[in-house]
């Protein structure tokens, strides 16, 4: 171990040549003198944009006829291809000129020939996976975050299926498909179905509606499976008429951390296990639909269990993936060296394995599955300080080695940014932040043209540039993420950008979650935001400017215009309440009027009647008076006329007697 791994030995004549620059390095340094954009330049020269990015930060070699279609739209009268056959000559076939460790990237499947310490675990799966041949069920690669899991399925899996390893006649033809779930799993799941099957997404999903067994029928109806190898044989056809699909859904998690809506991922997972199924209840006939792998984070393997029709299909299938041992780490390391070209200074090996804590003899090993990006890293940034093609001790030491090395190889990209670029740069990196349920940070995919809309998008895109040629950022065809996790932690920068802005993060999401819903949700007006969730969302779009998706921008635009047309017709509202409150104003004093006028009219009439009745009372009075006085006058006139008459009968008499009166 403590050899040094050779590189090829180079002619005689290339003895005398000056070590040649990078071709990839001198391609960006060209187009970026010429002003020339990647998108304008993948498009002249009909490459992608992923791949030549892959180029200009070392980890794709720019090959001959590359070089030829970058120095016509270039016109750099040919010197990127004089570049590449210098290097050529140098290194025998230019390999030395690659690195061969991807960093905080993960190994994807044209990376292969780099991938190392994973073969016992590679065969595993495939064992998996060949058993769900005729059973059926869900092979599932269950690992920490950083262990590799990912890079497990797409330089491992992958390259070992088109290989033919699968035991079934023809399965090296087999269509292969990767795919992570996103916001949209249910979407994600059905494009890829109707790239690998022609299946149209319409039809799956109304397939997948009236139940698995549609969907599985239907994919079968378009994919026959092959029947025995006689019968090829006897046909001498040389691959099978038809394929079988395996799916591999990598980053299984982020059905629980991105997507919010729990009727789609109910229809993702239904749509899984029908996939998963053997197409007869005992198991026995033509197997699954499709063969599908899960890539999970152990710490969301529990959420997986939660679905006991998920569960249920991941007990035959499940690989846990731990860390490497010793061994496999010495493999790592040194396995891609050896087959780049590269010199491997004594003792360097035994230097990285005990920084990484697998510096024992026994098969033991202090190492955590966490710590591979950072080895991943740290031995790039050995690479990019290599002397010639020799890895030293003294280079890797200058990095910051294991632990170091995320962190310097940030620092020192951001500090040789220009001003506007470092101020542009926290919300670039924070809008590529998502924080899960538990307040963790993880990563998330955005497209770069939002990235690019903010108020200064060069420098937006100079800072996306630099970061990417650090390899700190990944570019895949239109979208940039943050190459790895290990990226947020091992920056204390960027750890501190996150903590000071979790507010920010979190309303971005809800946000973000609410425009979804809105749109698949055919944009009914009561999903938009009002009152003070939508203060909050426009308080957050005003403070992060051009980082809102497209979609997010209608969201909030039409929660504005409801808002506006709601405002609009209060205004109206109370207008009218306003001039029946008037009116209502004005019955009332008249009808108050009115009633008093009434009320005065009718107390006239009171006192008049009252005085009426006090006159008459008087005048009953006085008649009553009146009739007394003249009973009594009446009276007193009778008793005179009898006193009178008593009178004038006792004088009769007594004149009668005595004869005097």
């Amino acid at each position: 171990m403590n050899q040094p791994v050779r590189v090829r030995p180079a002619s005689a004549a290339a003895d005398d040549l000056p070590p040649p620059v990078a071709p990839g390095r001198r391609l960006h340094e060209i187009r970026k003198k010429r002003g020339v954009s990647l998108d304008k330049l993948a498009e002249g020269a009909s490459y992608t944009k992923g791949y030549l990015s892959k180029i200009e930060t070392g980890e794709k070699p720019l090959t001959a006829d590359a070089a030829k279609a970058c120095d016509r739209v270039l016109q750099t009268g040919g010197e990127l291809t004089r570049l590449v056959q210098a290097t050529q000559q140098m290194t025998g076939d230019g390999t030395a000129d690659v690195c061969p460790y991807p960093g905080l990237a993960s190994f994807q499947p044209p990376d292969a020939a780099w991938f190392y310490g994973r073969e016992r675990a590679t065969a595993s799966l495939v064992d998996r996976l060949a058993g769900n041949l005729r059973d059926g069920g869900l092979a599932v690669v269950v690992a920490p975050s950083g262990a590799g899991k990912s890079s497990l399925l797409r330089a491992g899996l992958v390259p070992e299926l088109r290989r033919g390893a699968l035991p079934a006649y023809g399965s090296r033809h087999w269509p292969v498909s990767i795919l992570t779930p996103g916001q949209r799993p249910l979407e994600a799941l059905l494009d890829t179905l109707q790239q690998t099957t022609h299946v149209p997404k319409p039809l799956a999903h109304r397939a997948l509606a009236r139940g698995g067994h549609s969907l599985n029928a239907l994919l079968r109806s378009r994919w026959p499976f092959p029947g025995p190898v006689s019968s090829f044989a006897r046909s001498g056809e040389q691959t099978p008429p038809v394929t079988r699909p395996v799916l591999i859904i990598d980053q299984f998690e982020e059905l629980f951390t991105l997507c919010e809506d729990d009727t789609e991922r109910d229809e993702f997972l239904s749509a899984v296990r029908a996939l998963a199924v053997s197409a007869r209840p005992d198991g026995r006939g033509e197997g699954p639909a499709a063969l599908v792998v899960l890539g999970i984070r152990a710490d969301y393997y529990g959420h997986c269990l939660a679905y006991p029709g998920l569960a249920a299909h991941m007990e035959s299938g499940h690989l846990p993936l731990g860390p490497m041992s010793p061994d496999e780490l010495c493999t790592a390391i040194t396995g891609p060296a050896d087959r780049a070209g590269l010199v491997l200074q004594p003792g360097l090996t035994e230097v990285i394995l005990r920084d990484i804590g697998a510096h024992r003899a026994s098969s033991s090993s202090n190492c955590s599955a966490e710590a591979l990006p950072l080895l991943a890293h740290a031995l790039r940034a050995t690479w990019q300080q290599r002397t010639d093609n020799i890895l030293t001790v003294h280079g890797y030491e200058r990095t910051g080695g294991i632990h170091g090395a995320i962190e310097a190889s940030a620092e020192r990209a951001y500090r040789a940014l220009p001003q506007a670029a470092r101020q542009a740069l926290p919300p670039v990196l924070l809008n590529l932040v998502h924080l899960d349920q538990g307040n963790r940070a993880t990563r998330r995919h955005v497209t770069q043209p939002p990235l690019a809309n903010g108020p200064d998008p060069a420098a937006v895109q100079t800072a996306v540039d630099a970061f990417t040629q650090a390899r700190l950022l990944t570019l895949d065809a239109d979208h940039v993420t943050i190459a790895h996790e290990a990226l947020l932690t091992a920056w204390p920068r960027l750890s501190q950008w996150i903590t000071d802005d979790r507010d920010g993060l979190r309303t971005r999401q809800q946000l973000t979650d609410a425009a979804d819903n809105w749109e698949h949700s055919d944009r009914a007006p009561d999903l938009l935001h009002r009152g003070a969730r939508l203060a909050v969302a426009e308080e957050w779009a005003e403070q992060h400017p051009g980082t809102a998706e497209p979609l997010v921008k209608e969201f909030l635009q039409a929660s504005r215009d409801q808002a506006y047309e709601e405002q609009r017709l209060e205004r109206r509202h109370v207008r009218r309440l306003r001039h029946a409150v008037v009116a209502l104003s004005a019955l009332l004093v008249v009808t108050v009027t009115s009633l008093a006028f009434a009320y005065c009219v009718y107390d006239r009439a009171q006192n008049k009647e009252a005085q009426a009745f006090v006159l008459a009372a008087r005048a009953a009075e006085r008649e009553a008076r009146l009739r007394r006085d003249r009973l009594e006058a009446q009276v007193a006139e009778e008793l005179s006329r009898d006193l009178a008459y008593v009178h004038c009968s006792k004088h009769e008499r007594c004149i009668a007697v005595g004869g005097r009166p």
